[in-house]
């Protein structure tokens, strides 16, 4: 909590104007031949592009949800500013993701997504 306060007290900090300071919640490229997923606990998971059926994307109440459906997996990534994100999931543009505690949001650029929970979940036969 001490490394947040500092990282929020640098950036309003006008001496320290050209410091680096942020979190980023996902990579873009196009034709990434697969979208890698990084759990709030640190679990990596790699979800193959060429198994990819279809996204949806809603807005409930504060909240975004993306679901990302592939053969044998579905994943369900809350958080802001994720509608633009979608674009990039159609275009099979999406390199890696990760999840953050909610308490690091403001951290994350105001034009980029936050991501706050990611839940993967092997489809029953």
């Amino acid at each position: 909590m001490k490394n947040l306060e500092n990282n929020l007290a640098k950036r309003n900090d006008p001496q320290c104007p050209d410091e680096p300071v942020g979190i980023i919640c996902a990579s873009f490229r196009e034709g990434a031949p697969a979208l890698v997923i990084i759990t709030l606990e640190g679990k990596r998971w790699v979800m193959p592009w060429v198994h990819f059926l279809y996204a949806w994307h809603e807005t409930r109440q504060e909240l975004e949800q993306i679901s990302l459906q592939y053969n044998s997996h579905k994943v369900l990534i809350e958080g802001v500013r994720l509608e633009s994100s979608i674009q990039q999931f159609s275009k099979f543009g999406v390199e890696w993701i990760r999840s953050y505690d909610k308490r690091y949001l403001p951290l994350c650029p105001k034009d980029s997504p936050f991501i706050e929970k990611i839940l993967i979940e092997e489809k029953s036969e």
